[in-house]
């Protein structure tokens, strides 16, 4: 497997965004998945925020990760977000979520990003084995979800 950035694979777009459409449109349901693949479009060019990297295995895509300004519309001047982590249904169980987060984690780190952030529904404790810590609980567009935070530090690179 590798990790390249969506810039050298922009043909991913639109199966990712069909990927994210299916697995996040409940919280955003005024977005269409021509927006959805629009999002992923501007997140091409990974310079850094925003961006998007994508799994490959054996020529094909199995999974993907961002980096975005915000990926969540509260009154907090929280930035940036980890999104958009997703992986295959048939990939899952096998590292390739953790690999992807590392992967961002030490992109970040190389352009000086100190701290991120994400929201999850249900995968709390997934995070939390990975060193994010919990910062409040919220209901967001209908669903309970966890806001959790990541302190990078030189461990990260």
């Amino acid at each position: 497997m590798q990790i390249i950035p969506l810039s050298e694979i922009p043909q991913a777009a639109e199966t990712l965004g069909r990927w994210h459409f299916d697995e996040w449109h409940q919280l955003y349901p005024e977005e269409s998945l021509a927006d959805f693949i629009a999002a992923l479009r501007a997140s091409e060019v990974a310079v850094p925020i925003p961006s998007t990297f994508v799994a490959v295995d054996n020529e094909e895509v199995i999974g993907s990760i961002s980096l975005l300004e915000r990926d969540m519309d509260i009154d907090e001047p929280w930035t940036p977000w980890l999104a958009n982590l997703f992986v295959r249904p048939d990939y899952r169980n096998q590292g390739v979520g953790r690999q992807l987060i590392e992967y961002l984690i030490r992109f970040c780190y190389g352009n000086s990003v100190n701290r991120l952030y994400l929201f999850t529904p249900d995968s709390r404790s997934y995070y939390e084995g990975l060193g994010w810590t919990l910062l409040r609980h919220q209901v967001y567009k209908g669903e309970k979800v966890d806001i959790m935070a990541r302190e990078l530090s030189v461990h990260d690179k």
